[in-house]
């Protein structure tokens, strides 16, 4: 039984830790956005595996329920060495609790976005007289909702930007700033800082 719980055990950590993994491409941006870290380009190596560790994710996690339930082996005597005793119940209520866990990893990337703008707050600026230029931005890489709301925050803490924007579903940054204050080239650092590629679509001026 002891070494039936061991390797369920196993098995459900690994699901866990793989499952943490699997979303560290969203999970990092609110992190970023967290402690107002410009950079986090490492997202997108977790991205591309992505596919590959949920398939891990849930490979263990069928293993985990695999080892709890399988029957044990009829040819066995009662008591002998072969016998496998099945989980308790309690163990399968964790096995169960385990299970939504590594799910809602899994799928923290959809929810990502409405998770960061939770735990990050825009910081009201003060209102100018002066010029306004508007910078629309074309951009590429962005895994999740989630990778928007920092590209946002840091924006918005360079001096002169009057608005930002950044969409996800749209792929696309809409910046409002005082082209006395701050270039186009220094709004599309950003972006390449962190990892993105950023190609200006549209400049005006009003």
């Amino acid at each position: 039984m002891k070494d039936n719980n061991r390797r369920t055990g196993f098995a459900l950590a690994g699901a866990v830790m793989a499952a943490v993994t699997a979303s560290l491409c969203c999970i990092l941006p609110v992190i970023a956005a967290v402690l107002g870290v410009t950079g986090f380009a490492a997202s997108e190596f977790f991205a591309r595996w992505r596919p590959c560790l949920l398939a891990s994710t849930f490979g263990l996690l069928t293993v985990g329920f695999y080892l709890a339930y399988r029957p044990a082996k009829r040819s066995c005597e009662p008591g002998g060495a072969c016998e496998r005793t099945p989980l308790g119940r309690w163990n399968r209520v964790v096995l169960w609790l385990v299970t939504v866990i590594v799910v809602a990893l899994a799928a923290f990337p959809y929810y990502s976005g409405w998770v960061v703008r939770a735990v990050t707050k825009e910081t009201p600026r003060a209102s100018w007289k002066g010029a306004v230029a508007h910078l629309t931005l074309s951009v590429q890489g962005m895994d999740c909702p989630a990778c928007a709301a920092p590209l946002e925050n840091n924006l918005r803490q360079i001096p002169g930007v009057r608005q930002a924007r950044v969409s996800f579903e749209d792929k696309r940054a809409s910046i409002d700033y005082d082209p006395a204050a701050v270039d186009e080239l220094r709004l599309t650092k950003v972006f390449t800082d962190a990892g993105y590629k950023a190609v200006a679509l549209s400049t005006a001026a009003h």
